[in-house]
């Protein structure tokens, strides 16, 4: 039987691993997925990397979709719940005949967004857009409707 601990664990990054394939995370996900899978065959992490690469494009043609015909939103909702059960059941079977790579489940589990924000502070002299600036200047990356800029 399967440690209920591990399929809690792989039931997080399933979730994770379809919900970046709609919210630009995909990169970080793809790089913990070879992380993990790495420590399987090269099969096994080419056969992976396909699957998220294919379920990628098939899941964001779905979202596409749903934007143009919102009465498909229950069979996005359900096709969302069916690419994180097939993640969770790859996830299981790999750490159950891998082990060692407990470490990296764990990582893809708990994927956070990259920070948004950032300060620069400008004081001095030289060249500096819209002249000398001091005070804070903070970015945000993503929405950029949402960026905040102070000066």
């Amino acid at each position: 039987m399967v440690d209920p601990n591990l399929v809690a664990l792989a039931t997080g990054a399933g979730g994770n691993v379809v919900a970046s394939m709609i919210t630009g995370s995909a990169l970080v996900i793809r790089a913990r997925l070879t992380q993990y899978f790495r420590a399987g065959t090269p099969d096994e992490l080419a056969s992976a990397l396909a699957a998220y690469d294919n379920d990628a494009r098939a899941f964001e043609e779905w979202v596409r979709a749903t934007r143009s015909n919102p009465e498909l939103a229950s069979e996005l909702a359900s096709t969302k719940a069916q690419l994180s059960q097939e993640w969770t059941r790859r996830l299981v079977e790999f750490i159950i005949t891998h082990p060692a790579a407990k470490a990296d489940l764990e990582a893809l589990a708990t994927v956070t967004d990259p920070p948004k924000y950032g300060n620069q502070l400008n004081a001095g002299s030289g060249t500096f857009v819209n002249g000398t600036v001091f005070g804070g200047f903070t970015t945000r990356t993503g929405n950029l409707h949402e960026a905040e800029h102070r000066q």
